[in-house]
């Protein structure tokens, strides 16, 4: 007899992410672990391991600075076998003096962190909202209250990381003067991190983490053959939601880039701070495949395609064609590449070729919060004016241009980077 079977009927698969948040509550606890010293130094290293049904683990790591930031840091990895949790934790353990607890400790510890930076205007980082927070149980009256103690006497106590960019601790200590009034939060400048021993360490838990490597030197090892018989793709690249005026730049670059290479090109012609992620793709995050530096240990949608493996005459093939560059996933700066002209000749460096427009600093808030930073900076009177120009470094008498675009700057700084 013929088995019966239901035509037209496909199993629907969850993606990792869309399982943790839907399902991973569900599964019980198998054990929880945080640094020995959280308490001393404000800064709590957290896991969290549920085991499914298969003696697998679907795993949280949390990085919580009670002291002022909540949730600096976090990655879920999902599904992996004892042996990988196992290794997992072996190498977190290598690093820092961990003990288990109990799971209504590490619960408390991550929300406490949460909801004193949120009083002080600080998000958690972006992982932990979409995906991370739900290998924790539902915050509420159901898990034990345990009293966790954050900042300096009830005061926020920014301790600066050596890996703070200047603009990042200049973006913080604002963010305090407005939500906690100047004189109400201590800063601390500590030549080492707080959550490891030396330098090798740290370097160690970023990688865990799936933190954003340091900038290494560009590779640029291209032949003589591959020049001669290349061409140059002219491109327009758009900064969306920026407007009066609006953020535009005309490049053309050497068809024999990858797409690593093109993501370089576009934070020098427009001057960001290469501090975040990035990606390309047709759709943007709706995309099923996108293009992106390929970091080890992060889970994502969808499939990544290595952009250093990717030139983009691959993709670029035709007048019209378009890609999303999507720069820092917190802000979301948004930009519209658009191939112009395929030039029938080489070229060895990128060259900047026209433009408008200053680029936003870093870590403004995207394109809403940098309306903001423009609006309190044209009004002496607004309350956030002079936050607003301590964080940009803005020396007396200065002032932030949105029309700046400065053509030989863009140009000597492409020269240095991208020269072979």
């Amino acid at each position: 007899m013929a088995k019966n079977k239901k035509s037209g009927t496909k199993m629907q698969l969850l993606s990792p992410e869309n399982y943790i948040r839907q399902r991973a509550r569900s599964l019980p606890v198998a054990e929880c672990w945080v640094n020995s010293a959280w308490v001393d130094v404000g800064m709590a290293n957290v896991s969290v391991a549920r085991q499914h049904s298969n003696g697998n683990y679907t795993v949280g790591h949390y990085l919580v600075d009670l002291n002022c930031l909540g949730v600096k840091d976090c990655i879920a990895y999902f599904n992996l076998t004892p042996t990988e949790y196992q290794d997992l934790m072996a190498d977190l353990f290598e690093s820092v003096e961990f003990e288990q607890v109990p799971y209504a400790l590490v619960h408390n510890i991550v929300y406490a962190g949460v909801a004193f930076a949120e009083d002080f205007g600080f998000q958690p980082f972006a992982d932990f909202t979409s995906v991370a927070q739900y290998i924790l149980e539902e915050d509420t009256d159901d898990v034990e209250l345990i009293d966790i103690e954050c900042g300096s006497n009830g005061q926020p106590l920014y301790v600066k990381d050596p890996d703070d960019s200047e603009a990042q601790v200049r973006k913080v200590i604002a963010t305090l003067e407005r939500t906690a009034g100047v004189g109400n939060f201590m800063v601390v400048d500590l030549d080492e991190p707080l959550h490891g021993d030396d330098d090798e360490e740290d370097d160690d838990w970023e990688d865990d983490f799936g933190c954003m490597e340091d900038e290494e030197p560009l590779d640029l090892s291209f032949t003589e053959t591959e020049l001669q018989q290349s061409n140059t793709l002219q491109f327009k690249i758009v900064l969306e939601g920026v407007e009066e005026p609006p953020v535009w730049r005309q490049v053309a670059v050497p068809s024999y880039y990858t797409f690593e290479h093109l993501h370089h090109v576009i934070q020098a012609v427009f001057g960001w701070a290469n501090s975040h992620l990035f990606q390309f793709s047709d759709k943007g995050f709706d995309s099923p495949t996108f293009i992106t530096h390929v970091y080890e240990h992060v889970e994502v949608d969808g499939t990544p395609i290595d952009a250093s493996n990717l030139r983009i005459s691959d993709v670029f093939k035709r007048k019209g064609k378009r890609q999303i560059y999507i720069y820092d996933f917190g802000d979301l700066w948004t930009h519209t590449v658009t191939l112009e002209q395929t030039i029938k000749q080489p070229s060895r460096i990128p060259m900047i070729l026209d433009g408008g427009g200053a680029c936003p600093p870093d870590d403004c808030g995207g394109y809403r919060g940098y309306e903001e930073m423009r609006e309190a900076l044209m009004d002496v009177n607004n309350p956030e004016h002079d936050s607003y120009r301590d964080w940009l470094g803005l020396d007396e008498g200065e002032v932030w241009d949105p029309e700046t675009f400065d053509k030989e700057e863009i140009q000597q700084r492409l020269s240095v980077r991208f020269m072979w």
